[in-house]
């Protein structure tokens, strides 16, 4: 007897299996809600068997290679905007280039580069690893033209002199830092605060000193090496967007919510003028995002080796500059969060509780080793603690004759000075901080009397818009916050005891909100210790974008739908607005 041959059943056509392994919705919808469609091509697979297609080694080699090609895409990108600054600066061919030139070429590639990022966010029609590279692409140019088109004295705090090393001349200043271990091919041995600026931390002037010695052991001339100090700021912004980058990804971000966290990393006007800064702010603000990160992937897989990387992030950082510490704050919390949940959930000092305090204690010996090094050293070798030079109650920017709350707390409608937004120096001209704070973070401490009518438009809207923004993104962030703390006490209900506070839902925004309010809180307090103008620049808490970026970045895939998803969206254009609108005016008032 012949039976029928039985007929092969097609997958249930509501649910399939996509060749990735995600589920596959028949209306063309990945379980994330995102259009893909199946491709229908099957070049390089094989049957199973039963009716599917699965991917073959060759297949799996080529898609393993095209993922380490884009992999290296992005930091390609930013080593080639850093050698064409070395370029444009040490070949006297290219530096002889007009001026003119140079300045409307980059204007003309950035408001191109400008539009099609516009245009890709607004319709969604350039995919999300193009756009990526567009906004990255974009934010380099700023930098980088930035860095051709200033000279090495423009825009530079506390900079100092440098006389070369035809001399024995110690110098004050950061380049004068620096020069002394390029000129003497040793660290200062003189009391640190003999000299200004020599009180910081040696890591970047080591790094500075020895790119130096590179240069002009290479063959150029000294006058350009040391123009092309730059070029390691440059590498070190061109670094923090891409950290910038993984950490978005590693909170969930795509879509228009990455999009607009990149922007925010990568557009302002801060990070460009730090881009340029050959002082230690820029080598500092990357090794604090690099903690950021490596403790959001300890959260995630709390393994011994991303523990170390952790402590050596936060070392070397404290080894560049001091107040780095404050990560330190946020680190501990999660830290203790997470052996109070061993604990509770072992209810006894255990095999897990003795294990989590060995590595709390590598992590301790490594990172204190590395990062109070130089305490260590100007204790033993000259008795002095750490702190900073300051200036005296006779300079200008001394604003400590003026009431705490005219200082730190909320300033008065005429402090804003909406006509001329920008900072003066003088703390007769202005004393609070939080105006201050706002007038750098967009112009740094120019002042440019006599503006023209169009370039002075643009720097009052973005001074508007970035007011509306840092407000709007900071209770955009609270927000996250407690959606995330209550989805993870939720999740934690009806688990064994210690859960909740294990859970990296909650450990992962306690993290990022006690950094984001750390940093804020040390801030205040730092202006207050040191009562001068030039302790309410932003540059001192540009770390507070990264935190301002996850936030809106989060947003988009914590609220979905409703009316916080229309609020989130407000949001996000509000700060691109006013992150292009100043990066539009410090080009359109070529303050490049």
């Amino acid at each position: 007897m012949r039976f029928p041959q039985a007929r092969r059943q097609p997958c249930p056509p509501r649910l399939r299996l996509s060749l990735g392994g995600r589920k596959r919705w028949s209306d063309g919808k990945d379980e994330s809600g995102e259009n893909d469609e199946i491709s229908k091509n099957t070049e390089n697979r094989e049957n199973d068997g039963n009716g599917r297609y699965v991917r073959t080694m060759e297949t799996k080699k080529n898609d393993g290679a095209e993922n380490a090609a884009e992999g290296l895409l992005l930091p390609g990108t930013v080593l080639f905007f850093c050698l064409l600054a070395l370029c444009m600066q040490g070949i006297p061919a290219l530096a002889a280039i007009p001026e003119e030139v140079k300045r409307g070429s980059f204007a003309v590639l950035f408001f191109l580069l400008l539009a099609a990022a516009v245009f890709g966010a607004v319709t969604g029609k350039i995919p999300e690893r193009e756009m990526v590279f567009l906004i990255v692409c974009l934010s380099m140019l700023l930098r980088c033209a930035y860095v051709i088109l200033s000279g090495l004295y423009e825009r530079q705090h506390d900079l100092g002199v440098y006389t070369g090393i035809g001399d024995e001349q110690v110098n004050p200043g950061h380049l004068g830092y620096i020069e002394f271990i390029y000129k003497f091919r040793k660290l200062p041995d003189m009391n640190p605060y003999e000299l200004f600026s020599y009180y910081h931390p040696p890591l970047h002037y080591v790094i500075s000193g020895l790119w130096l010695i590179l240069l002009t052991g290479a063959g150029m001339a000294e006058g350009p090496a040391f123009e092309s100090l730059q070029v390691l700021p440059l590498l070190y912004s061109g670094l923090f967007l891409l950290v910038c980058l993984q950490v978005l990804k590693l909170l969930g971000a795509r879509g228009k919510g990455l999009y607009a966290g990149l922007f925010l990393c990568g557009l302002h006007p801060s990070l460009m003028y730090l881009a340029g800064s050959v002082n230690n702010d820029m080598l500092s603000t990357l090794l604090t995002a690099c903690s950021i990160w490596l403790c959001l992937l300890w959260i995630r897989k709390k393994t011994l080796p991303l523990l170390l990387a952790l402590a050596l992030s936060i070392g070397l950082g404290l080894l560049c500059k001091i107040n780095t510490a404050v990560i330190a704050l946020p680190v501990a919390l999660v830290f203790l969060m997470d052996l109070a949940g061993v604990l509770r959930g072992e209810g006894r000092v255990g095999r897990e509780t003795w294990k989590t305090l060995r590595n709390y204690a590598l992590f301790g010996i490594t990172s204190g080793v590395v990062g109070l090094s130089w305490i260590a050293r100007n204790l033993i070798l000259f008795s002095v603690k750490p702190g900073i030079s300051s200036a005296t109650p006779e300079s200008v920017m001394y604003t400590g004759a003026y009431g705490l709350w005219q200082r730190i707390g909320l300033p008065a409608a005429a402090d804003w000075n909406f006509q001329f937004p920008f900072h003066g120096i003088s703390a007769e001209s202005c004393c609070n901080t939080w105006v201050i704070l706002f007038q750098t973070a967009l112009f740094a401490e120019e002042y440019p009397a006599g503006l023209a009518a169009f370039p002075m438009l643009l720097c009052r809207t973005a001074f508007v818009l970035s007011i509306l923004a840092a407000i709007a993104c900071a209770l955009l962030f609270a927000a996250v916050w407690r959606k995330k703390t209550l989805l993870a006490v939720g999740e934690a209900k009806g688990k064994q005891p210690g859960a909740l506070l294990r859970s990296r839902a909650l450990q992962e925004s306690s993290f990022l909100g006690t950094g984001y309010l750390a940093f804020l809180f040390s801030f205040v307090l730092f202006t207050v210790k040191y009562p001068y103008t030039c302790s309410s620049d932003f540059r001192y808490i540009v770390i507070c974008l990264l935190y301002m970026g996850a936030g809106m970045a989060e947003s988009a895939a914590l609220f979905p739908t409703g009316r916080f998803a229309r609020i989130g969206g407000a949001v996000r254009a509000l700060t691109c607005a006013a992150v292009a609108a100043a990066a539009c005016a410090v080009v359109v008032w070529q303050r490049w």
